[in-house]
């Protein structure tokens, strides 16, 4: 009897050659690929971007509760109009305290930003949200402590902090300003002289004709916390027509800032 041979069907023919890629293909496909990647880089910045600004609307938000805290606790002053006898930063020379302040307080400490966002450490709850994921220049701190990473650090402290601070806000009309991303165009120079007691760093003078915002942060437009908690994002035009508002435009003619410097 002959030996039975088992037949397979569709077996493939590895004598043949497989074809590959031509140059000129590979190219075509590298291409393509260039111009998709052209085509969406754009947009993946722009998501990126508009992420980054939603973040921070939401530190500002947070950061207004905090405020509306301390102030429903301090009968209606905020931390830098609030006696240091009291838990604020006031400038000694501007309250009445009992006892005298401690040395290291007289040493200057008020006139630092980063002072007084420290003074808001128990509302605040985390220093995380005084950086804004757009600010490249700024490292946001993980804790308000000296530890590695902590707010109080001497490598961190205003260098953690993307947000000026309005020490000329009373609460009397909606278009005052409370805080706002750093990259407002003011003119600085250390002075003194602000209603709040505070030697403030920046200030927008009557008649000062711009630019308004700087292009450092969110393409030349910033975002800012008003005095009944709203928070708007805002173009250099916007700004001033809602700070030239103020009072119905009788502003005392000087806006003092406070920026972490």
């Amino acid at each position: 009897m002959k030996p039975q041979t088992l037949k397979t069907t569709n077996r493939p023919d590895y004598s043949a050659k497989r074809r590959a890629f031509t140059r000129t293909e590979l190219v075509a496909v590298l291409a393509a690929m260039a111009l998709l990647v052209g085509i969406a880089w754009p947009v993946l910045a722009n998501n990126r971007e508009r992420s980054a600004r939603l973040v921070c609307l939401s530190n500002l938000r947070s950061i207004g509760q905090a405020l509306q805290i301390w102030d429903t606790e301090h009968e209606g002053r905020f931390p830098w109009r609030t006696p240091w006898c009291e838990g604020g930063t006031a400038q000694p020379a501007f309250v009445q305290c009992v006892e005298p302040p401690p040395s290291w307080y007289t040493g200057g400490l008020q006139h630092r930003a980063w002072f007084q966002w420290f003074c808001l450490s128990n509302e605040l709850r985390t220093p995380k949200i005084l950086a804004c994921p757009s600010d490249t220049a700024r490292l946001a701190a993980e804790s308000w402590t000296t530890d590695p990473g902590g707010f109080l650090r001497p490598n961190s402290l205003n260098l953690a902090i993307s947000y000026f601070i309005a020490l000329d806000t009373y609460g009397t009309d909606p278009n005052e300003v409370i805080v706002g991303d750093r990259n407002l165009k003011a003119i600085f120079g250390f002075g003194s002289g602000c209603s709040s007691g505070l030697n403030y760093n920046g200030g927008l003078p009557s008649g000062y004709s711009g630019p308004w915002i700087d292009d450092k942060l969110h393409r030349a437009s910033g975002n800012f916390l008003f005095i009944d908690g709203s928070v708007e994002e805002l173009s250099g035009f916007g700004w001033y027509s809602r700070w030239s508002a103020v009072n119905g435009g009788r502003d005392n003619g000087v806006a003092h800032f406070q920026f972490p410097q």
